[in-house]
């Protein structure tokens, strides 16, 4: 939990223990209730009994394909004439610009890019996560995430801005992110794709292993 009042700052991950399900669930939800915070609660492949559970509770439910690629079979990284993918953990403002990019296109607002900053200045071991940015002509125009962590690499935080969707810059971080973690020695590479990035996914050669149940709930005012 924090003190930002939304969903993806704030959350549970996979299933509770005890075989009372609503006790367990209420259980796990209680500082929450408390608190009146919002929550998103993630849940791999697993009982399908909680879902219409957590439905009573008040959250919205919704699918995300959990995909894995071989990255010895990861398609070859190709830059559109005046476009460079820069990898920026150690560029303060660069990296500021590719955090605002992911937050902002995947619908959170601006603001949460300072704690998400801060987040990562937190981690135990800052070198887990590598950040990607896709610059056109002297403007961040793209970003994504390498999460090296359990033995894969893992793909997240890509967006691309409203003005250059559509042009392959999805594509290219992604293959970015993916190829360092090739490089880092990883064999595996994993990701919960959204709808929108899904078709993009299966072109670069992911296939679909399982599927995730994210769980949301804002308070009502």
């Amino acid at each position: 939990m924090s003190s930002v009042q939304l969903p993806l700052f704030n959350g549970v991950i996979g299933m509770p223990d005890g075989e009372d399900l609503d006790a367990s669930v209420d259980a796990v939800l209680e500082p929450f209730d408390t608190g009146g915070i919002p929550v998103l609660w993630i849940l791999p492949a697993g009982d399908p009994a909680i879902v219409p559970i957590l439905r009573a509770r008040g959250f919205h439910t919704n699918g995300a394909p959990g995909m894995t690629i071989d990255l010895e079979e990861l398609p070859a990284l190709e830059r559109p004439a005046g476009t460079s993918v820069e990898e920026v953990d150690d560029v303060p403002d660069a990296l500021r610009d590719a955090a605002t990019i992911a937050l902002t296109t995947n619908g959170l607002p601006a603001d949460t890019a300072d704690p998400y900053l801060e987040a990562l200045d937190r981690l135990p071991d800052r070198t887990t996560v590598r950040t990607f940015l896709a610059i056109r002509e002297g403007e961040p125009v793209a970003t994504s995430t390498l999460i090296a962590e359990a033995g894969v690499a893992g793909l997240y935080n890509v967006g691309t801005v409203t003005e250059a969707r559509r042009t392959g810059l999805g594509r290219l971080v992604s293959i970015a992110a993916m190829a360092a973690g090739r490089e880092a020695g990883y064999r595996v590479g994993v990701l919960q794709s959204s709808e929108m990035g899904e078709p993009i996914y299966r072109a670069m050669g992911f296939e679909q292993r399982c599927t995730f149940t994210f769980a949301t709930r804002v308070p009502v005012a």
